[in-house]
């Protein structure tokens, strides 16, 4: 292979593998998202870390037919709720006001904008002030109450007061303690706030303001439907909609309380969409990884034939290797060619096993990152998964009967979570086991970063997509058990501090 073009083409991923204005990679919109989510109504992006929520939330940006504030919620994650409500209600208007200050210079200021700027202005100082005001307080208020005191003006004959009377207006100061709560604030202003929301689409034609939330799931899992269902109602009646992008079993959309609801519910406040290719359709995500990768190529101007970077099940594996995420095929790929490149030779499927096993150490690094104070309960369910299926049973794939999951929430959050993580991969969400016991199951497989070697002996690797003769799936139907209690088992006898926040109740 041409050394010289491998290097461009690995010098163009290395550039732009993570999304930025400046990135030259082309997002690759092989479901068509962009178009939905161009639409009027409130979506909320679902994918893995490095899936392409970021490049798809900003996909969107580039049509100036809507007014796009862009916000990302890592910068929030530390700031407790209402405070966090303050801060994204101060930057909204104030990226509203500046996009207003842009199109309207002071020279050619109508009084519209001019009355609508100053009044963005004083509300972002309202907010600042609040800001430091204690979340609950209790409000001495002293109050004074005018009354009439009726007086006597002589005596009668008896001695006895009698006679004329006057009455004398008086004042008395009377106290009492108010609660002073900065959520009812909030709430009692949401009407001043949809004005403002209203005026500015009126003054820029009606158009539709997106408000797009990025890493939502940095948020604290317990405010998340709170913080959600405040700006949800900041859209109702409005031009408002919230573009929001996030990992799925890291977020919680709503809460229930006494039946009580608080947030939103998909498919009817918000519309899902759903960035993740999981390994139950390979041949899908085969196809879309090298379209991914053609469009690099095409991008870089490399003089390279796709069919020439791979031998064997080399793109299979690589594909696998991804489990389905766009970042880590293209960055396990760029550290592949970067070798082969000195080697001359096409990437091969144990070559890329090996890379992966090197990289598995990024993939704990993110789950630190992204999963807040629940990293230690997670790394020993992964932990007890793969010593009860690699090194047990001396396979990848593994099978959970779904209503055990139904009845083990917290062993199904730690699943879903570890399958965020890119640490286990769904093959296929819905099948039998060999031999049938009427019971429907979930299938998963190991991330091959988790193989302790490249070669491991004695071991059986089940591939996505396959089918015997009979396009049956009777390898993977026979797959061993997962045992959800005794999975439990080691994790429940540490604190509570180890159970895990779950996503849906």
């Amino acid at each position: 292979m041409n050394t010289e073009e491998i290097t461009k083409l690995v010098t163009f991923i290395e550039e732009n593998l993570r999304a930025s204005p400046l990135a030259g990679l082309s997002f690759v919109d092989h479901r068509h998202h962009r178009t939905r989510l161009l639409s009027g109504q409130n979506h909320v992006v679902f994918g893995r870390r490095g899936a392409g929520k970021t490049t798809l939330v900003n996909a969107t940006t580039e049509d100036e037919n809507q007014l796009n504030i862009y916000l990302n919620l890592e910068d929030f994650k530390d700031i407790t709720f209402p405070n966090i409500v303050i801060h994204i209600l101060i930057e909204l208007f104030s990226k509203l006001k500046d996009k207003i200050k842009i199109s309207w210079p002071w020279y050619k200021l109508n009084y519209s904008a001019w009355k609508l700027n100053k009044t963005i202005g004083s509300t972002c100082e309202l907010l600042e002030k609040y800001l430091y005001e204690p979340d609950v307080e209790t409000q001495a208020i002293s109050e004074s109450e005018a009354y009439q005191e009726e007086l006597s003006l002589g005596l009668n004959s008896y001695g006895t007061s009698g006679g004329a009377k006057t009455k004398k207006d008086k004042a008395r100061e009377i106290k009492r303690n108010l609660p002073k709560s900065k959520i009812d604030y909030l709430k009692l202003n949401l009407v001043k706030y949809k004005d403002i929301i209203l005026s500015v689409s009126k003054l820029f034609d009606q158009r539709s303001i997106f408000l797009i939330f990025d890493d939502f799931y940095f948020v604290l899992k317990s405010i998340q439907p709170d913080l959600i269902d405040y700006f949800h109602r900041l859209t109702k009646g409005t031009s408002l909609f919230i573009k929001m992008a996030t990992i799925k079993n890291r977020s919680k959309l709503y809460r229930r309380t006494n039946e009580q609801y608080v947030g939103v519910e998909l498919g009817h406040d918000i519309f899902e969409v759903n960035m993740d290719y999981t390994l139950d359709d390979f041949e899908d995500l085969q196809n879309f990884m090298q379209q991914l990768l053609e469009s690099a190529i095409k991008k870089s101007q490399a003089n390279l034939n796709f069919d020439d970077l791979f031998a064997g099940d080399g793109f299979s594996q690589l594909c696998l290797s991804s489990g389905g995420v766009p970042r880590d095929f293209l960055s396990l790929f760029a550290t592949l060619a970067n070798k082969s490149a000195t080697t001359s030779q096409p990437i091969g499927k144990v070559q890329v096993t090996e890379a992966a096993i090197a990289n598995i150490s990024s993939k704990f690094d993110s789950m630190k990152l992204d999963s807040g104070d629940e990293d230690a309960v997670l790394e020993e369910y992964l932990r007890r998964i793969k010593s009860a299926i690699y090194d047990d049973k001396r396979t990848n794939a593994f099978l959970v009967a779904k209503d055990d999951l139904d009845q083990d929430p917290q062993s199904r959050q730690a699943i879903r979570e570890l399958v965020d993580l890119r640490l286990l991969h769904l093959i296929d969400q819905n099948i039998s086991k060999a031999p049938s016991d009427g019971r429907r199951y979930e299938a998963y497989i190991l991330d091959i970063g988790l193989y302790d070697n490249a070669r491991p002996r004695n071991f059986t690797q089940i591939e996505p997509g396959y089918r015997d003769e009979k396009a049956r799936k009777d390898d993977l139907r026979a797959s061993p058990l997962l045992n959800l209690r005794k999975l439990r088992e080691p994790v429940e006898s540490k604190s509570d501090q180890l159970m895990l926040g779950l996503s849906y109740e």
